[in-house]
């Protein structure tokens, strides 16, 4: 039995798929099992996967009909034998040592989740965190906190779990499923180690679900977030604060969407949030864990949403943001499942 199970949901990436799994067959650790699950590609990425797997029998083929990536990774977990279980996107792609250093902090210090770093390579930049070395140990609820803080990345990738907590939790939905698995991983998990050095290369590429046009599936976003308050307020109530403001990000992210495609689409949406919004009116403008642009956003918004709408149309167009990428008019169909 490997001592890693590694996870690769596979939809219509055969550009790309090869770069990704060249990077890990490359890794310096070498005990894994790595579990392809091909989620219905209608182009050549399984013949990809299968000309792969025939050269190397770490690798285990699996074919099902398109489901989502949620619903990939769910069969990937169900299949996986290893102790630990990391997942990787097919069009990304990983250092050579990141699973040799995730493997060796979860070991050392037995953590329930090891973490390292992901920097996200842009077609025209490359944003990356500043690096520090040093492992760190973090108990049950200061992992939580950080991880609600956006400090740990919010990525179910760049990390590996112990397999008796991973497989108690599964993916759900097509936005922020990885948001919402990492939120029930944290609350389970009593033990994380982290090393602040970038080891994941996560690619936003113009098909990318990162830039994939606005349509009704970015309304889970909400969704997603309101479970994550009230779950941390059952099982974490220290954490409530993080939580919360989480919620209150969700939520201005999809105004933001909402405003530049046009509020007459998602009508109720729009109230919503909006009504959201507005009982957390004393925490934005008084608790701390809230960020002051988005105390800004919000009290601007509260003052003119016609103002607010403007400015959000000018900063988009002058800085090329991913919103508006995302937010043009034939944008309002639904994409297909992948």
């Amino acid at each position: 039995m490997a001592i890693l199970s590694i996870i690769i949901p596979v939809y219509n990436k055969e550009q790309y798929i090869d770069g990704c799994l060249t990077s890990i067959l490359n890794q310096t650790f070498t005990d894994f099992e790595l579990i392809l699950v091909d989620d219905g590609s209608t182009d050549e990425s399984q013949a990809v996967c299968r000309r792969f797997a025939e050269k190397d029998n770490r690798i285990i083929l699996i074919t099902q009909p398109n489901g989502g990536v949620s619903a990939a990774r769910n069969v990937g977990l169900s299949k996986a034998s290893g102790k630990y279980i990391g997942f990787i996107d097919s069009d990304d792609a990983i250092e050579a040592d990141m699973y040799e250093l995730l493997i060796h902090n979860a070991e050392q210090y037995e953590a329930d989740i090891s973490i390292c770093r992901l920097k996200t390579i842009f077609p025209d930049k490359t944003v990356a965190p500043a690096e520090q070395v040093g492992v760190k140990i973090y108990q049950h609820e200061q992992a939580l906190s950080l991880f609600l803080k956006g400090e740990l990345d919010m990525s179910a990738n760049n990390k590996i779990y112990k397999a008796e907590l991973a497989k108690q939790i599964l993916f759900n939905g097509h936005v922020y499923e990885d948001i919402l698995y990492l939120s029930k991983a944290f609350l389970k998990a009593q033990k994380s180690v982290f090393e602040n050095v970038v080891k994941y290369h996560y690619i936003v590429r113009d098909n990318s679900v990162s830039v994939k046009q606005f349509n009704a599936r970015y309304l889970e976003t909400i969704a997603v977030s309101a479970q994550i308050v009230k779950m941390v307020k059952a099982k974490a109530p220290d954490c409530l604060p993080e939580a919360q403001a989480f919620d209150v990000t969700a939520n201005l992210s999809l105004l933001n969407l909402l405003l530049l495609a046009g509020t007459e689409v998602y009508p109720q949406a729009y109230q919503q949030v909006i009504t959201t919004l507005n009982t957390y009116n004393q925490f934005i403008k008084h608790n701390p864990a809230v960020r002051k642009k988005h105390e800004l956003a919000y009290r601007l918004f509260s003052l003119s949403p016609w103002l607010y709408t403007k400015a959000m149309h000018a900063y988009s167009m002058l800085t090329g943001a991913e919103t508006t990428k995302r937010t043009k008019k034939k944008s309002l169909k639904v994409n297909e499942v992948g």
